[in-house]
């Protein structure tokens, strides 16, 4: 069993395409459904397996088409589409074949694109909305959760359900939340009568912030990005439900359909600490678009991801 994210992003390759070295494990989902981070760091550890020497990341665009399974490995086909002094252009399936009947199923495509990096002729960076603490001083959800059971603020069971839908992230890297952001303040949404310090706000000005770093050693690039994009697709299908006062059990599906990963440094260290903040835009018509921003410890803009995300109304049936 994978214990590490290296682990959990790495890619065997078979032929033309790259095979997951381990089966996606679930998140924030109590069926057997693969957390949505995998099929995205894998496409771009293998688009890295194919890319040329001195060429990085810059972005990633890529549609869910349908979730991946726990009970089989994640299948990679990049496909070259670009190629000059500049630039190198991918096109990643991202697919299943599941065993008893044979059957292939398209889960994902993206597109990875790769730039070769050059001189800047301007350089500046947006800070984020305002100050959060620094992650010396932040709490990590491991004894948030102690001290809130000492408090009484959670129940016991409620520690226990945050363990079991949060705890594959808390294995692979170290969360420290930022008490500013609402889901410090209310446990990722599970305790979702708290008031939070921003409630008096529009709730597009609402944000949430943590301090971020992997675990474990890692050892090239390809594995730094894809651990970037296996980090940053958490929280943001649910980030409008943690903003307003509801959780899982208050919709029919909350998932993403799409995301827009960008890169603003080609040297990115995911085993450093980095602060990532989050904030909901638009809901409506039974979707949501939200984004996500992360800074280095230097206060650079490293990274960004954006995604519209389904949000189903309860049916009537699910009332009753």
């Amino acid at each position: 069993m994978a214990t590490t994210l290296a682990e959990h992003v790495s890619v065997e390759k078979a032929g033309d395409n790259y095979v997951s070295t381990y089966l996606p494990q679930r998140m924030g989902n109590s069926a057997p459904i693969g957390y949505g981070g995998y099929a995205i760091s894998l496409a771009i550890h293998a688009a890295y397996k194919t890319a040329p020497e001195g060429f990085h990341v810059h972005s990633a665009f890529g549609h869910f088409l349908r979730a991946t399974s726990t009970e089989a490995h994640i299948i990679c086909t990049p496909v070259q589409l670009r190629k000059t002094k500049s630039f190198a252009t991918y096109r990643v399936a991202v697919e299943q074949r599941i065993e008893s009947t044979g059957e292939s199923r398209l889960c994902m495509q993206l597109l990875v694109d790769f730039h070769k990096d050059e001189p800047a002729l301007l350089s500046y960076s947006a800070p984020s909305t305002q100050a959060y603490t620094h992650w010396q001083h932040c709490v990590p959800w491991d004894q948030m959760l102690v001290n809130d059971l000492a408090t009484g603020k959670i129940t016991t069971e409620q520690s226990n359900m945050f363990n079991k839908m949060f705890g594959l992230s808390r294995n692979l890297y170290e969360g420290r939340p930022c008490p500013e952001g609402i889901t410090s303040q209310n446990l990722m949404g599970l305790l979702k009568s708290v008031k939070s310090h921003q409630d008096d706000l529009p709730v597009t000005e609402k944000t949430s912030a943590d301090w971020l770093r992997v675990k474990h050693p890692l050892r090239t690039e390809g594995e730094q990005v894809a651990s970037l994009g296996f980090m940053m697709d958490g929280l943001l299908s649910f980030l409008p439900l943690v903003h307003n006062h509801l959780f899982f059990e208050d919709v029919d599906a909350c998932s993403s359909l799409d995301f827009a990963l960008r890169i603003f440094s080609p040297c990115i260290k995911m085993d450093h600490w980095h602060l990532r903040e989050t904030i909901s835009s638009r809901a409506g018509h039974g979707r949501t678009y939200s984004e996500s921003r992360l800074w280095n410890e230097e206060g650079n803009l490293v990274a960004c991801m954006s995604q519209q995300s389904i949000l189903r109304v309860p049916s009537t049936k699910a009332k009753i």
